[in-house]
């Protein structure tokens, strides 16, 4: 799945792994691998329904929380 991230959303990566935020219900905690390669963890909670459910459909969750 991809997204686009940064401040202005002028980056794009693909979600690689997502888990739910513990602090926040609603919140998900987002794997997201860059261009490059590079893999970092983003929180996200500006997902509409339809990203959610493409989201929870189409990317592994990452069950350890990491």
């Amino acid at each position: 799945m991809d997204i686009n991230y940064g401040f202005n959303n002028e980056k794009e990566g693909k979600i690689v792994a997502w888990h739910e935020d513990a602090t926040q219900s609603g919140n998900y905690i987002l794997t997201v691998q860059t261009p490059t390669g590079t893999k970092i963890h983003a929180k996200e909670k500006r997902l509409n329904t339809e990203q959610v459910k493409e989201l929870i459909d189409n990317v592994p969750k990452d069950s350890t929380g990491l």
